[in-house]
């Protein structure tokens, strides 16, 4: 196995570890009772919410169950979770709902960005297998010159 591939997979691997810990927080959270004997309504909304996105991000990761992943890939809202763009959006989404969680929920959301934000490291260092991790956009394949550390800039 190239190392291209390891990476690629690793990084697989780590997004849906990270995915399913936020899920794990999201709900501990929301049924921890928080000021009473029972849950609150927002608490169970926001965990609710929170979940549902890191399992719609969990599946776009995995790239797994079929039948899930090409109903998202057919509908015009959430096609571009597959792109970078739309992973770091979600994703930012996903951490600033888990800051409000607790200690658990930062350390959480600490990780969730640590890991995109990795990811784009590893991008601009090997862009071959961020293309493998990530689908193009219309917007980013037509934009301008791509940025990464192979290339010389201002030279003619």
């Amino acid at each position: 196995m190239s190392s291209k591939h390891r990476l690629t997979r690793s990084f697989r691997t780590l997004s849906a570890l990270v995915y399913v810990l936020d899920i794990c927080c999201a709900i501990a959270w929301a049924w921890t009772p928080q000021w009473g004997p029972d849950p609150t309504y927002l608490h169970v909304l926001i965990g609710l919410i929170t979940s549902i996105l890191s399992m719609t991000m969990l599946f776009v990761a995995v790239e797994a169950p079929g039948p899930i992943i090409l109903r998202i890939e057919q509908s015009k809202v959430t096609e571009g979770l597959f792109t970078f763009r739309g992973r770091y959006m979600v994703d930012l989404l996903i951490a600033l709902f888990l800051f409000a969680m607790g200690p658990w929920g930062i350390l959480m959301g600490v990780i969730t960005l640590a890991l995109i934000f990795g990811i784009r490291f590893i991008g601009v260092k090997q862009p071959e297998s961020f293309n493998e991790i990530f689908r193009q956009s219309e917007i980013e394949s037509t934009s301008g010159p791509s940025y990464n550390l192979d290339e010389s800039f201002g030279q003619a």
